[in-house]
């Protein structure tokens, strides 16, 4: 399995840096390693194969070959896997005292709850989308839960915006999620008949 770190993370991990302290850019990046590290323990044992995983803002991006035609059971599953991770590590910085562990705590709390939110690709909207998902109505439930993903998302970004410059990096954050369900809205067609094409190759 490859390990990538998105080109978007130089600038969003610059302005923490800059506003935060090295410290606190350390303890981010090791938290969204160890939330990502719950997705693919999650996809390992629900029989998955991950090809490659991307580190992003918000925790990953696991790329799973076929990834949506596994069952439901499983995606959901991979879903939950790095809020669980992030649970138990929230957990354990509230059980035990050590240097920095105020900043654990708020720093895991913000990576939960964003990536709890029903929308895509954040894991909350993973888990509703395959549980709503039926083999009739696969890409039509997508095709709707993208496009509720997109409005939310540009509501939010006009919200933020008159709180500029502070609200900055979680502008930064609300368009990358914006450009991501747009352009997986833009190919969802390509990759509906590439699924098609593969599985009319595989039936005898």
């Amino acid at each position: 399995m490859k390990l990538r770190l998105h080109p978007i993370l130089a600038p969003f991990f610059l302005v923490l840096m800059v506003t935060g302290g090295l410290a606190f850019y350390a303890i981010v990046f090791i938290s969204l390693l160890f939330h990502e590290a719950g997705h693919v323990v999650a996809a390992k044992m629900a029989g998955m194969k991950v090809r490659s995983c991307t580190i992003m803002p918000y925790g990953g991006e696991l790329r799973i070959p076929d990834r949506h035609s596994y069952g439901k059971r499983q995606r959901v599953f991979v879903a939950v896997g790095g809020p669980i991770a992030t649970a138990i590590l929230l957990l354990l910085s509230t059980l035990f005292s050590f240097p920095g562990d105020e900043q654990l705590i708020r720093i895991q709390t913000a990576i939960l709850l964003l990536n709890l939110l029903p929308i895509l690709p954040l894991d909350g909207g993973q888990a509703i989308c395959a549980m709503l998902e039926t083999h009739e109505r696969k890409y039509k439930v997508r095709s709707a839960y993208l496009v509720f993903s997109i409005s939310v998302l540009l509501a939010v970004t006009l919200l933020l915006l008159p709180g500029l410059p502070e609200t900055v990096l979680f502008l930064v954050l609300a368009l990358f999620l914006l450009f991501q369900n747009i352009s997986a809205f833009k190919f969802r067609k390509y990759e509906q008949a590439y699924e098609q094409l593969k599985r009319k190759q595989l039936t005898p």
